[in-house]
């Protein structure tokens, strides 16, 4: 399993957690259109590794192999990192909203696309006004 790094001068950067390759290349290919550099990691403890402080936004699936699912992913990052805006999105789960941090925004897949920026725009809007 390729895990890739675009580089892109000056560029926001994303980190894309997903085990399935098609689901992570095609969200990458989206933050690339949006302007992100694209950091990928399979699971929870890869994306960890990765989280460097210039990661801005991470988008996590739910279910992923590994001892730590996207949901706790998504709590720890918010924890470790409060600048970095945190998008949740799943096939097969539909996490109740107490289940994600505040401010962490849900997408179901398959999503439209306008619904995955418009939940990307949120999410680094609420980071945005926190700090």
């Amino acid at each position: 399993m390729p895990l890739a790094m675009t580089d892109a001068p000056d560029a926001k950067k994303a980190l894309v957690v997903e085990d399935e390759m098609l689901f992570r290349l095609e969200v990458r290919d989206l933050l690339e259109a949006k302007g992100y550099a694209v950091v990928e990691a399979g699971n929870a403890a890869q994306a960890l590794e990765r989280l460097d402080g210039t990661v801005t936004l991470m988008i996590t699936d739910v279910r992923m192999p590994g001892t730590m699912d996207g949901l706790a992913l998504a709590r720890e990052v918010t924890r470790r990192r409060s600048d970095v805006a945190v998008v949740v999105v799943s096939a097969q789960v539909t996490p109740r909203p107490e289940a994600l941090p505040g401010h962490v925004p849900f997408v179901e897949r398959p999503f439209i696309e306008s619904r995955f920026h418009a939940a990307i725009d949120r999410a680094v809007s609420a980071r945005t006004e926190s700090r």
